[in-house]
């Protein structure tokens, strides 16, 4: 009962607390039916995701070495996008080596892929960050005070997966818990992380996600009234995703990532309302894009779950 408290509970008070601030900011719940989507914009949306996430199977593939046919890797790709769309604190990510707990390597393998795939976004978000925040003229200097947790625990995260005595230093203190299979776990990742980190074609594939991902967000914004250049739908991407890093989120991040967004929206000085109607309709139309992905997964690679 505890467990599903910290699982399903706590993400459901801040969902609960993230819909009344998203209230308060559209001022009306009115400006809802108002809302006119531009269509040709979300077709593309529509477009775009699915190969974004599959694109996350490829990157996998690559990580893990994994000589699975290229419907299975597409599958693995949209289960793993739905999952962690959906399911809240992070656990989604849970599905990879729960897919490949039977496989040569086991849980570790696919865990140490799971901690490289998280560390490259984080980077290569910060990269995107560095590089489009300067065609960003308006963008407040005291915004990056926003971020100052998300940096520490990507650095932390850099650290571990990068630097092999910081990790050590990190496993030997998880030692202290009286737990041999958690300490030879951790000894498997320590072996497999070190030759993933440098895994180049893994490195382009993410950068090409990241392209994905700015024009799923660019086209998604505009599509639902907020007039954003290229430059500020990189910048917002890059700051949404150092701040899911955040343990602040929702169910399904209901609540929390519209007010990520609202935030970021109003840096960019678009008004209140626009900003909460954009925020709702980006999420709400990758989140349910993510869901019908992750049921196409079934049909595209069947026994996903059961086997390896």
């Amino acid at each position: 009962m505890r467990q599903r408290f910290w699982t399903w509970g706590i993400p459901a008070v801040f969902s609960l607390a993230g819909i009344y601030a998203v209230v308060k900011s559209l001022g009306s719940l009115n400006m809802l039916w108002r809302v006119h989507p531009y269509w040709p914009d979300l077709l593309l949306v529509l477009v775009v995701y699915p190969v974004f996430a599959a694109g996350r199977g490829l990157r996998f593939r690559q990580l893990l070495r994994d000589e699975a046919n290229w419907q299975r890797t597409v599958g693995l790709g949209w289960l793993y996008s739905a999952a962690c769309s959906v399911l809240p604190g992070g656990i989604g990510e849970v599905s990879l080596p729960l897919i490949y707990r039977s496989a040569p390597g086991g849980p570790a393998h696919a865990t140490a892929a799971m901690a490289v795939a998280r560390v490259q976004d984080l980077l290569s978000w910060l990269v995107i960050l560095v590089i489009a925040g300067f065609a960003v003229s308006n963008l407040p200097t005291d915004s990056m005070a926003l971020l100052g947790i998300s940096l520490v625990v990507t650095a932390l995260g850099t650290l571990m997966v990068f630097v092999p005595p910081a990790r050590r230093f990190l496993f030997r203190l998880a030692g202290l818990i009286p737990w041999p299979k958690l300490h030879r776990f951790l000894a498997q990742i320590d072996e497999r992380l070190g030759g993933m980190v440098y895994n180049v074609p893994s490195w382009v594939v993410t950068f090409g996600l990241r392209l994905l991902s700015i024009l799923s967000y660019y086209l998604a914004l505009r599509a639902f009234g907020a007039p954003v250049t290229f430059a500020e739908a990189s910048v917002g991407g890059a700051l949404a995703a150092l701040l899911l890093v955040l343990p602040v989120q929702g169910v399904a991040g209901l609540g929390t990532v519209e007010v990520w967004w609202i935030m970021i929206l109003r840096l960019f000085g678009t008004p209140w309302s626009v900003a909460a109607v954009a925020a709702i309709g980006v999420h709400m139309t990758l989140l349910v894009l993510s869901v019908a992905v992750g049921g196409l997964s079934f049909k595209t690679a069947p026994g996903l779950l059961s086997t390896t």
